[in-house]
């Protein structure tokens, strides 16, 4: 059986963007604890936009028609504005597993996204997983309430990422059919620094002075891989398989930033948090399993 290299290409940009996002948590854990949040998320989107507005400046492809130009813009405020916000308050305040775990179910917000369309057909099977997967993830928040470095305002900070996250996926697909994976990462990011700039600036500057090499090397790794890289490669993979699939693919971040935290910090599993990831990761299982998600390959795109 041939195999299709452009499709495995697709695939492995996608595992090659979960991986990053499954260690950024642990990365964004370390340097909250010196660089408040709004500073970290100018710093990082900063380095991402000098980065992808050079690629895009070579291959002369900066300009785009005043309608896209709007529409990226209006999508930003989903992600990375909200996302990110979100998002990088509730590590600063809970655990790196938590937030990859809560994060593993956008695929059932996408899917409930999805039926309100109707573009899904609910079903008995994907009303059983929903209802797992956020069993799952109330059982996470209440190991928060005596894990130490987790809280419950952490995990429903999270919600909120998810939330934006789900409604991105499913309104950037027409986006994608006219512009380029490259130009909607790009713009995107550099329209949150209208916001995260001056954000940024009333919390001052006094943290320069603090942070340390080891922190400076996590930050590029934030800008570069995480935020230009695996987004990039995200809205590749966007631009040739369905929402829903790639979605789905988010089931490996929680196993990736769970072993790494346990690897790499030491830290320990309860009973009630290993419940609770297990029942998430199968719950979205659930919901994705028998998925017929037709690859849509745009010609031109990528």
């Amino acid at each position: 059986m041939a195999i299709d290299k452009r499709l495995l290409g697709v695939y492995l940009a996608l595992g090659g963007a979960m991986l990053a996002w499954g260690l950024s948590f642990l990365a964004t854990k370390r340097i909250v604890t010196d660089v408040p949040v709004l500073s970290l998320l100018f710093a990082r989107f900063s380095i991402a936009s000098l980065l992808l507005g050079a690629v895009l400046w070579a291959r002369r492809g900066v300009r785009l028609p005043r309608r896209d130009l709007l529409a990226v813009s209006g999508l930003s405020l989903l992600s990375p504005v909200g996302y990110f916000l979100f998002e990088t308050f509730g590590v600063a305040n809970t655990q790196p597993s938590h937030v990859s775990v809560i994060v593993a179910a956008i695929p059932t917000a996408v899917f409930l996204i999805a039926c309100f369309k109707r573009q899904e057909r609910p079903t008995l099977r994907k009303g059983i997983g929903l209802v797992i997967a956020y069993g799952g993830i109330f059982t996470l928040v209440v190991s928060g309430l005596h894990a130490p470095g987790a809280s419950v305002l952490g995990d429903c900070l999270v919600l909120g990422a998810v939330a934006c996250a789900a409604v991105r996926t499913v309104l950037i697909k027409d986006v994608l059919r006219r512009v380029s994976p490259l130009q909607v990462t790009f713009y995107q990011f550099s329209v949150s620094l209208l916001l995260f700039g001056p954000l940024a600036a009333t919390e001052g500057w006094s943290w320069i002075g603090r942070i340390t090499p080891t922190q400076i090397l996590e930050m590029l790794f934030l800008g570069i891989v995480c935020s230009a890289g695996a987004f990039f490669a995200l809205h590749y993979a966007l631009s040739h398989l369905s929402a829903t699939r790639v979605a789905a693919s988010t089931n490996f971040i929680p196993v990736i930033t769970l072993l790494a935290e346990v690897l790499l910090l030491g830290t320990g599993i309860s009973v009630l948090k290993g419940v609770g990831t297990a029942a998430v990761i199968g719950g979205v299982l659930l919901t994705q399993l028998g998925e017929r998600a037709p690859v849509a390959v745009i010609p031109g795109k990528g």
